[in-house]
């Protein structure tokens, strides 16, 4: 199978899907392209593999049918270990090389920019890097409970759109990016995260509507987010704001056979 490396051939692939491709899209932007590798069906044919190596455990996203995925997934062979984010229809695919640990169904959100219902948010204050020891406290409540976002870094608060409430000069909740490329007009909302005492009071929709208006207010044509399909507050939330369900995926940790249990990971909220 080719390895792809003109950005033009690449964008035109994820175009074909450019919801459920949003990630793979901001992987084109400088920064991110350098820890990226692109892996096409043969002529042309609608289906491509991602492995962005960034993390010391490499994200492996797929876009297309599985007729079209089966030769490229056996052109990159057998991961050590790889973080999943495919389509249902792919996982049996990568299970036929690997085994499948902290499998998760989520739901990939998307959100037209006329749906928009914005809640009111003007106590919730744009965070800089200066808050980072304020927000990775926040972050460290969810530990007990293994709910502290995974994936994040300080440069995302440096490059994204964080927003976070504070009570008696603490950090109470947050939303964030995961990703913002203007240069492929396109915005993932994430990082999010209210501390569990604090819970129950609409905080969570206060933050993400935040994140929401000033990603709109930069023009991106697609903005989205993931959210576990288990969390059914979550995703009250994001509907109230005009979020709606796009399609469905699979989150996880693939292991070759024969390698020791990994250790558990999560990339949602």
């Amino acid at each position: 199978m080719p390895r792809l490396t003109c950005q033009a051939d690449i964008r035109r692939l994820l175009e074909t899907d450019r919801p459920w491709a949003i990630y793979a899209l901001g992987d084109l932007t400088p920064g991110y392209f350098e820890h990226s590798e692109w892996y096409g069906a043969e002529a042309g044919a609608p289906g491509l593999a991602l492995l962005y190596r960034a993390f010391a455990t490499p994200v492996l996203l797929t876009v297309g049918e599985p007729r079209h995925l089966r030769p490229v997934l056996a052109e990159i062979g057998t991961l050590p270990k790889a973080y999943l984010s495919i389509r249902p229809e792919v996982l049996s695919l990568v299970c036929e090389r690997h085994r499948v640990e902290d499998q998760k169904a989520m739901w990939r959100m998307v959100l037209a920019p006329g749906d928009f219902r914005p809640e009111a948010c003007g106590e919730a204050v744009r965070l800089e890097l200066a808050d980072l020891p304020a927000l990775e406290a926040l972050y460290a409540d969810g530990g007990p409970a293994g709910e502290t976002p995974d994936f994040f870094s300080a440069s995302m608060v440096a490059d994204g759109a964080f927003f976070g409430l504070w009570e008696a000069g603490r950090l109470v909740s947050v939303a964030g990016t995961h990703l913002v490329s203007p240069q492929e007009s396109v915005g993932a909302v994430g990082n999010v995260y209210t501390r569990r005492d604090r819970r129950g009071r609409g905080l969570a929709g206060r933050v993400s509507s935040a994140v929401t208006a000033e990603l709109l207010r930069l023009g991106l044509r697609t903005i989205a987010l993931n959210v576990n399909q288990q969390n059914e507050a979550a995703i009250r939330v994001y509907e109230r704001l005009g979020y709606r369900k796009y399609c469905e995926f699979c989150e996880g940790v693939a292991v070759a056979h024969g390698q020791e249990q990994s250790e558990t990971r999560k990339h949602s909220g």
